[in-house]
């Protein structure tokens, strides 16, 4: 990757850093976002809830608690843009020391700052540099940690090969990652499932502020790999090669995923369209929700978020095969070491949205056939009962 491409991606961040109001300048955003993660209603229903139980739960927490076994004394923490995550780390006594790395100087200034009076301050140091050109000492580390970072990573697999080297015998890896398509460039099936959803909803959720100048979408925006150059060109660079090299240098201990194939795209632009506080806007959003959670339970559709803990191997695995990888994000999938599924070939011969109509409904177990028409069932509802509403 040119290095000019990729002094460009920390310039975007460090714009966004200093101007606030983005994900990843406080703890949450108050305003009303584009993303869904951050969004109180969205992130409660469709992550907090699924990966702890509660409305109010945080995956970050729970996961932590849960798996993460005894108290690593000596952290890296890469890409940790304004340390909020590695802060609570450090005030709750999960981890003993913290080391982290962030390309933006905007960010570790502000984080560095926030810190300086608390009673852990000297637990934390924050670097402002490539991780990748500094001279790590081998085996220096307990754990590394790294939050919705790697998918911006350029040179993901020289990561990964440092995450490898850095850690001591039996050092953990633990990572929260967008695990989906690079770039974002969603999968055909999974943009022609959410038109048809998104079909189902009243024109008046549909105006998009963002994509659509205002105007009720006909469909869900799709982003074009040009746009997301101009935008930031590291998101999603080499996303889907994450669990693949994860599955290489190490040995998964715990991998929880959380959807988002469906929910990422979806609300982008149409959020403010909802009354977040009428039962009946909350409920078609719960159906979406629904929606998305019944389509990857059954591998209908990926799942492009992953939290997963690993310990590192002692001997570095050859590389996973593309038909082992192929789906490695749907919830069917085989695991490292088998074949992955291969599909009928008479179902390659039809259509793509009747294809995954036929796998999704007529060939399902018949609870998954259920739940697939309940789910288009109680949307055509919402929607008939929201359009006589307005």
């Amino acid at each position: 990757m040119d290095d000019a491409v990729q002094v460009d991606a920390t310039s975007v961040w460090d714009e966004r850093y200093e101007k606030g109001g983005h994900v990843g300048t406080a703890p949450t955003i108050e305003s009303d976002p584009i993303d869904y993660t951050q969004h109180k209603f969205l992130y409660s229903h469709s992550i907090g809830k699924p990966t702890t139980g509660l409305l109010d739960g945080w995956p970050i927490e729970t996961f932590a608690r849960e798996h993460l076994k005894g108290r690593p004394q000596r952290v890296l923490a890469i890409g940790s843009g304004m340390a909020f995550i590695e802060e609570h780390l450090l005030a709750n006594d999960m981890v003993g020391h913290i080391t982290a790395y962030e390309m933006s100087p905007t960010a570790v200034r502000a984080a560095l700052q926030r810190v300086a009076d608390k009673p852990y301050a000297d637990r934390l140091v924050m670097k402002s540099a490539d991780v990748l050109k500094e001279d790590l000492e081998p085996g220096s580390f307990d754990m590394v940690f790294v939050q919705a970072a790697i998918h911006h990573f350029f040179e993901i697999e020289e990561m990964f090969e440092l995450f490898h080297r850095v850690l001591r015998p039996d050092g953990l890896l633990w990572y929260d990652e967008y695990v989906g398509p690079d770039h974002h460039m969603y999968d055909r099936h999974v943009l022609d499932l959410m038109n048809e959803i998104n079909d189902c909803l009243a024109p008046g959720y549909r105006v998009d502020i963002v994509a659509n100048e205002g105007r009720v979408r006909d469909a869900v925006p799709e982003p074009s790999l040009e746009f997301m150059m101009q935008h930031d060109p590291s998101e999603g660079v080499h996303a889907s090669r994450i669990l693949p090299l994860t599955y290489q240098y190490f040995d998964v201990i715990q991998r929880q995923d959380y959807g988002g194939a469906i929910m990422r795209p979806f609300f982008t632009g149409i959020l403010r369209n909802f009354d977040w506080d009428d039962p009946k806007d909350q409920t078609v959003a719960r159906l979406v929700i629904l929606f998305e959670q019944m389509l990857t339970r059954t591998s209908t559709i990926p799942s492009y978020h992953s939290m997963v803990l690993a310990r590192r191997r002692e001997v570095i695995g050859a590389p996973m095969p593309d038909a082992v990888a192929a789906r490695i994000t749907y919830a069917d999938w085989a695991g490292p070491d088998e074949a992955a599924p291969v599909a009928p070939a008479a179902e390659a011969k039809v259509g793509r949205l009747r294809a995954l109509r036929i796998k999704a409904g007529r060939r399902a177990p018949p609870p998954a056939r259920a739940a697939w028409r309940l789910g288009r069932t109680l949307i055509r509802i919402a929607r008939h009962r929201v359009m006589h509403r307005r």
